[in-house]
């Protein structure tokens, strides 16, 4: 079908008549559209009458021509793009593209006069090939770090940029964002969002995970109990740090820590407690704190005492003094890691034929067989064993009084 008669009769009954002209046929604002997406031309006030022929153009070009016997016309560059609707005369308009801005006119002819309306199209270009780079590019990045996030994207009219954290958007604007000194608390997904002065909407770019650590410092192993730390009582260990913790993992004298019946850990292995205590409990207890960035330990000598001594204290042996000499029961009192001994009654020996030493209690001022009691200071915190070993006092915060034999210089007696 020819619409060239057809589209000349209708601008002759506009322009001349000025009566043909369907006035709310179309919407009086201009339509917008995006490259890629659809429109609909909907025709506001359609005729009651049935429709003899319908005609859209587009810049003064046939988009589809339709009435009468003859198939429709479709224009060149629309076929498989639009949609007539013979009904009330709309049009979609599919898959649009930047040429398609432009003046559409639309002419139904009817039984009665034929009628016209017209509107303009403009489509805009959503900014292509939006590019994000991050500088340095790493996995993670240390508190303090300086990064460097820039934008880039094909579009015409030239983009403009905003950026996002985890899909908020940010006030920063522009191609660049410059983090400084960044924290762990700004780790997220980055991603910057495009769009021109012809845009409509935002296009997006791949977003960028960054992770932030901060490095691990100031580890600590703490103890904490209800009652003095001997068998059969219970306690608390906790390990902690400032910075990004990762892991925790517990050591015992070197070997690694397990959980048991006695031994628990808290979910996120910041505690141990152990309950109840062993003697056996007692070494050096070590906790490892890592992140992918850093690393330190702490580490805590556990004593755990004897249970029934007067303040956990364990029945010790010791070399005092700088020769053997008599051997002696000795009270020794404790006083906050110090402590005062106080000779007693003394063993005779015998030294190349002769006996030495004291045979009876001394008195307390020095008097008495013997003569020879002294009020005598150490520090003994750790003592001496004859096998070579040592043993290291629990906890000596609060005064107490243990007995121990002693070996000491002695002064020489009278011979018997």
């Amino acid at each position: 079908m020819d619409s060239r008669p057809f589209n000349f009769y209708l601008s002759l009954c506009f322009h001349v008549v000025g009566l043909c002209y369907g006035k709310g046929l179309l919407p009086a604002e201009s339509m917008v559209g995006e490259v890629t997406h659809n429109v609909t031309f909907t025709i506001v006030n359609p005729p009651n009458s049935p429709f003899r022929s319908v005609a859209w153009t587009a810049n003064g070009f046939n988009v589809i021509t339709s009435g009468g016997i003859a198939a429709d016309d479709i224009g060149t560059g629309y076929v498989g793009r639009i949609t007539l609707d013979t009904t009330t005369g709309s049009l979609e308009l599919r898959n649009l593209v930047l040429s398609d801005t432009g003046e559409y006119f639309v002419s139904i002819l009817t039984v009665g006069q034929p009628l016209e309306g017209k509107t303009t199209l403009r489509v805009y270009d959503g900014p292509e090939n939006i590019t994000l780079k991050v500088t340095p590019l790493d996995v993670l990045y240390g508190s303090g770090s300086d990064l460097t996030l820039s934008c880039s994207a094909v579009s015409s009219p030239p983009a403009q940029f905003q950026w996002a954290l985890n899909g908020e958007l940010l006030s920063n604007q522009g191609p660049v964002l410059r983090l400084e000194n960044i924290q762990a608390s700004q780790s997220g997904r980055y991603s910057c969002w495009a769009h021109n002065t012809r845009t409509l909407g935002y296009q997006t770019s791949e977003p960028s995970d960054i992770t932030v650590l901060e490095r691990i410092s100031s580890a600590k192993l703490t103890i904490s109990s209800n009652s003095p730390i001997i068998e059969g009582g219970s306690v608390t260990l906790t390990c902690d740090a400032s910075g990004s913790i990762s892991n925790r993992d517990w050591m015992k004298d070197g070997q690694p820590l397990s959980h048991s019946e006695r031994i628990t850990f808290s979910g996120d292995n910041k505690t141990v407690s152990i309950s109840p205590l062993n003697l056996t409990d007692s070494g050096i207890f070590l906790c490892h704190l890592a992140n992918l960035l850093s690393n330190e330990n702490a580490s805590y000598n556990l004593t755990v005492n004897l249970k029934g001594s007067t303040q956990g204290g364990l029945n010790v042996g010791a070399i005092v003094g700088g020769s053997l000499g008599a051997v002696a029961v000795v009270a020794v009192t404790v006083i906050g890691g110090v402590a005062a001994m106080k000779k007693g009654y003394f063993k005779k020996i015998t030294s190349g034929g002769r006996t030495v030493g004291n045979t009876g209690e001394s008195s307390a001022n020095g008097g008495g067989l013997g003569g020879n009691q002294e009020l005598n200071y150490a520090d003994i915190t750790q003592f001496q064993k004859r096998d070579g070993g040592s043993v290291q006092l629990g906890n000596l915060g609060i005064s107490s009084t243990e007995y121990a034999q002693v070996r000491v210089n002695n002064r020489p007696g009278q011979p018997t």
